[in-house]
């Protein structure tokens, strides 16, 4: 098992959360996007209070960091290191 992890600004999630979908070949749909909605602001990273939701094979978890909208994120699954590093970059780049 490996885990990328990193954080994002809360009004990028969306978009983030649909190029993890694609690059685990898994189609994202309303009743994910919901289950996040619903989750995600009952989290805090300082009380170790994560959403968890799987995204294909990869099991994703967010947390809110602070009230400056920035939210943790930890990508886990069994993958290589080409594809962490797909992972990577697309946290890096938002």
């Amino acid at each position: 098992m490996n885990e990328v992890s990193g954080w994002i600004f809360t009004e990028n999630l969306d978009k983030v959360v649909e190029y993890i979908a694609f690059l685990a070949r898994h189609d994202w749909d309303d009743l994910d996007a919901g289950a996040l909605e619903a989750g995600l602001p009952k989290t805090d990273e300082d009380r170790d209070e994560w959403y968890e939701h799987p995204v294909g094979a990869l099991t994703l978890r967010l947390a809110l960091m602070d009230d400056r909208g920035h939210v943790s994120v930890r990508i886990s699954g069994d993958f290589d290191e080409v594809f962490a590093a797909r992972l990577d970059t697309v946290l890096d780049l938002h």
